[in-house]
């Protein structure tokens, strides 16, 4: 597989991924950016790990394991890990619907596949389908996974596009509460939400994020894309 080794964050972490197919992107970015937490994290579907490898780029002390169903992604994973230098990330292979888990995790982050593949038209890229369309492995057995291994004192993470349906149902019939959700803009249309979702009682906070205004990354955004938590820029 031709891959490439792609500097973000002002270079401070490099991301192996596929010249051709899947590639990461602001969904990505977001999720990373919007992380909190310490101890260890379960991320569900991590593909060649950019979240993880962007995440642990802020959080050093927090340990990863990064789970996912394609095994030539997890060796790029495991590529960009000695090549960031990087300890604490653990890739597994695995199938979201069926883990091969048996603890609970301290915090749960999922940029999960959400596309009906009966009302959007499937990619012929097998890797690029399994990201984002539901056809391994749906947006609720994502979330029915990342309830029954996360901690009761947990939270967990998740980033959708704007195509993606009924996500605050799926998360509640799953168990889940909404501590608090985001509306990412480009200009004033949705084009990510980002979730936070605990078990026990939740705020129910909405905040929003403005990424894109008048077709150019705003401030706030810019510093995102160098690497800055997005916690201080929510309003």
């Amino acid at each position: 597989m031709e891959r490439t080794a792609t500097p973000f964050f002002r270079g401070r972490v490099k991301i192996v991924q596929p010249r051709r197919g899947y590639r990461f992107s602001l969904d990505a970015v977001l999720l990373s950016s919007y992380v909190e937490g310490d101890g260890f994290a379960l991320e569900l579907g991590a593909g060649f790990g950019p979240v993880s490898l962007m995440v642990k780029s802020r959080l050093r002390n927090l340990k990863i394991l990064a789970l996912d169903l394609l095994e030539d992604y997890l060796k790029l994973l495991q590529e960009g890990i000695k090549l960031n230098g990087f300890q604490g990330i653990f890739p597994v292979a695995g199938d979201v619907r069926r883990p091969p888990l048996r603890k609970k995790f301290d915090l749960v982050f999922s940029n999960p596949p959400y596309l009906d593949p009966k009302k959007f038209r499937i990619s012929p890229r097998r890797d690029v389908a399994i990201s984002k369309w539901e056809v391994l492995g749906s947006l609720k057995e994502f979330l029915k996974t990342a309830f029954t291994y996360l901690k009761e004192e947990g939270e967990a993470f998740f980033v959708v596009g704007e195509g993606a349906r009924d996500f605050k149902e799926k998360a509640l019939k799953a168990g889940f509460n909404l501590e608090e959700t985001v509306e990412v803009l480009e200009d004033e249309g949705v084009k990510f939400r980002l979730f936070r979702l605990k078990k026990g009682k939740a705020s129910g906070k909405k905040s929003v994020f403005l990424m894109k205004s008048k077709g150019k990354y705003t401030p706030e955004m810019e510093e995102i894309l160098r690497g800055t938590p997005l916690r201080p820029y929510l309003r």
